[in-house]
């Protein structure tokens, strides 16, 4: 097996660049049935340097000196938040160097970035200094306390080491392993123009979150406002799933300048017309890059993108959203589904395998599946997303919406008036209705909510209203016609704590309940845990919680109860969701009961405090809703805490019905021809890119295959502009 694990290894590793090559080869270092193996490859993989006049790569990527590598003989480092031990050495980026680590009593994986302050640079007193600065600025949030989730690398914490004054450590989550643009151009070669169209939307999506935010400093100062300051291929992780890639901004220069030479040390971050400038010049120099690659010789770049990125260079553009805004409508297909093997107006992809180093960590299983692993990756090579139809890309590409004012009607209460009530969905301020509005400012939409489901149709058919938005529980009437614009679901929760987690339900259930087992929870049939392999906690009386929603009421009543009706179940409480959340954790913390609940995964979106359960019917395997951004399931032991932004609802299992409490959301208008056509007009908005991306950031699972996979993540992707996101109880 030592052989096996040699050859997959050796011929693994040789694949990749020396710079990625020596990133792994620390990775797998730290496991210690591979370091023989690795130790003796490691003449074969790093060789000496050659005699020459001429610098060589090799010395580049050497493993730095003991001085640098003292962080893996500490004890641990002590911060505010927790202890943290460092394991291994992964690569020098920007200021200073990486480390993986754990945090030692959650043992969570981090990752630690240490910085010099070296005796010939700076004084001991000028270190000391730049230490309090750099544990003073080192980190946002944002200002009105609302949980940031945007494709920016945010340090869960800065520590100075205070006996050295020499030494600093930023501390911050798992994702920070993911390589840099310029190390995934060493492995792939030049992007696709559809790939760099979607690599350079989320960059300046993300920039103009920080443009126009205000943030709270560590220190307390509010900021209105931040420039990234240090844009460049070095300071944008890569990461990809299920052809979907995602792209975080690390390294800003509000934390990076204290340990630069001091040429461009206190400069300002505030957003000044320079200061944005010099981000959205960046953009364009990135943008160039990926499209011709590391290679010094000149190419000729996508015809099509060559004036935005000259406009972006020579600083045409007064912001990112007017230059995002120009991207999204060169787009000829969606931008959040770009396949990573798309060769369209770029180079071939036979010809440049897409080999991103985050795909090594799967080879940990080489021992157990060694020989099923290798002709997986060989299989891999080859694949080719086949392209898909193309979509209309934004709100008022949509011709012939007939001007005047409609009237449209929804629950009141329900998913729809939920979704009416989010902010700043893909621009800040601005909510659904807003940006229809911009979008067609002679179309007036008016919704007038009704108390219950039945009144709804009543509203449609007696022309009342013009069309209606619901999930369809029941079959429709014969006047009218329904077409689903997006999908949501049920989801069953239990306590999530992250400190008590082997005593939690999650644990004990394995992740996962059966339709039946829901059922008799809510029937008061099962009132211990353990009966079902559970923990030993009681399900009391009066702790069987149920959302307020009265489509979630509904659609319960109907899957789960045969149309029983919920009021007639004793001792289930009806709560407004996020108090719902937030009581079943403090029950479980508080009381140590174990509370259970249901409600729409539209409304729990942003949380951690309740876990969602896989839920299976009969004879079917569990179907967990939520994934991470590496398509893998989340499980008990994934800190939800710990990975906000980083999983979300797995589309494929709404678009196809794989998850057994999933539902449409429709538009419902009446058979008759003679009636506006307003409802088809409205569907068809709702279903452009920018359509889908406004029900996505709502909190809604698009329909568009196109659009995919939500990596909150990621992605949500469009959470990324400002949206007031729900946190219950965290």
């Amino acid at each position: 097996m030592k052989n096996i694990a040699e050859i997959l290894l050796r011929m693994f590793l040789r694949r990749y660049p020396l710079t990625t090559r020596l990133n792994l080869f620390s990775y797998f270092g730290q496991y210690a049935w591979l370091k023989d193996v690795l130790e003796e490859l490691r003449p074969e993989l790093f060789p000496p340097p050659r005699e020459s006049s001429e610098p060589t790569a090799v010395a580049s990527v050497l493993p730095p000196d003991n001085k640098i590598l003292g962080i893996l003989e500490r004890s641990a480092i002590q911060g505010r938040s927790g202890h943290y031990q460092a394991h291994t050495y992964l690569c020098q980026r920007g200021q200073g160097h990486l480390f993986g680590a754990i945090e030692t009593k959650s043992k969570r994986p981090v990752v630690i970035k240490e910085y010099f302050l070296p005796a010939t640079q700076v004084t001991k007193a000028q270190a000391f200094q730049r230490q309090i600065s750099f544990q003073q600025l080192a980190g946002i949030q944002l200002a009105d306390g609302r949980l940031p989730d945007f494709r920016v690398m945010q340090p869960l914490e800065a520590i100075a080491d205070t006996e050295s004054h020499e030494l600093c450590f930023l501390v911050t989550d798992d994702r920070d392993r993911f390589p840099t643009l310029r190390q995934h151009l060493q492995t792939s070669g030049a992007l696709p123009k559809l790939q760099v169209q979607e690599v350079l939307s989320q960059i300046l999506q993300s920039l103009d979150f920080l443009h126009q935010q205000k943030f709270t400093l560590p220190s307390g100062a509010i900021q209105n406002g931040l420039i990234h300051g240090n844009l460049s291929l070095d300071s944008v992780l890569w990461t990809e799933s299920q052809s979907q890639l995602f792209v975080y901004l690390c390294d800003l220069w509000l934390w990076e300048q204290w340990f630069d030479a001091a040429d461009r040390l206190g400069e300002s971050t505030q957003v000044t017309p320079d200061n944005r400038q010099r981000d959205l010049r960046a953009v364009g120099t990135i943008g160039t890059a990926l499209l011709q690659g590391l290679s010094t010789e000149l190419v000729e770049i996508a015809p099509s993108l060559r004036p935005i990125l000259d406009a972006l260079r020579t600083g045409k553009y007064d912001s990112a959203a007017t230059a995002r805004r120009d991207l999204l409508e060169l787009a000829a297909r969606p931008p959040a589904t770009i396949s990573p093997f798309d060769s369209s107006d770029g180079p071939d992809p036979s010809a440049s395998r897409l080999r991103s180093p985050l795909l090594a960590l799967s080879l940990m299983g080489l021992v157990a599946g060694a020989f099923m692993l290798w002709p997986r990756l060989r299989a891999t090579e080859s694949r080719v997303t086949p392209p898909r139809p193309a979509s209309t890309c934004c709100l008022k590409e949509v011709s012939a919406i007939p001007p005047g004012e409609y009237r449209y009607t929804a629950v009141q209460g329900g998913t729809w008036w939920h979704v009416l009530r989010q902010s700043s969905l893909l621009k800040r301020g601005q909510n659904l209705t807003d940006t229809l509005a911009i979008a067609h400012p002679k179309l007036q939409l008016q919704y007038v909510p009704t108390e219950s489901l039945e009144q709804v149709f009543t509203q449609v058919q007696s022309g009342e209203v013009d069309f209606a938005i619901l999930p369809v529980i029941d079959d429709l009437p014969s006047d009218l016609l329904a077409q689903e614009i997006a999908y949501d679901g049920l989801a069953t929760v239990v306590s999530f704590s992250y400190a008590q987690r082997r005593q939690g339900l999650p644990t004990g259930l394995q992740g996962r309940l059966s339709l039946k087992q829901v059922q008799q929870l809510y029937q008061g049939e099962i009132s211990q845990w353990d009966q079902i392999g559970g923990a030993a906690l009681d399900v009391p009386f009066g702790n069987r919680y149920a959302s307020k929603n009265p489509e979630a009421i509904a659609i319960f009543e109907q899957r789960l109860l045969q149309s029983r009706k919920l009021d007639t179940l004793p001792g289930v409480n009806v709560l407004e969701s996020m108090e719902l959340l937030r009581q079943v954790i403090r029950d479980f913390e508080e009381q140590q009961k174990g509370s259970l609940g249901f409600v729409t995964l539209s409304e729990m979106w942003g949380q951690c405090s309740v876990y969602p359960l896989a839920l299976n019917q009969a004879n079917k395997l569990a179907v967990q809703p939520l994934v991470l951004s590496n398509g893998q399931e989340i499980q008990p032991e994934t800190n939800l805490c710990n990975r906000k932004g980083a999983y979300g609802p797995e589309s494929k299992r709404f678009q196809e019905g794989q998850y057994p409490l999933s539902y449409p959301i429709m538009v419902v208008y009446p058979r008759n021809n003679q009636r506006s056509a307003i409802a088809k007009k409205f569907i068809e908005l709702m279903r452009t890119i920018e359509g889908q991306q406004l029900l996505q950031a709502a909190g809604l699972i698009p329909v568009n295959p196109d659009l995919g996979q939500r990596a909150k993540t990621a992605d949500s992707n469009q959470k990324a502009t400002g949206k007031t996101q729900k946190a219950a109880g965290n």
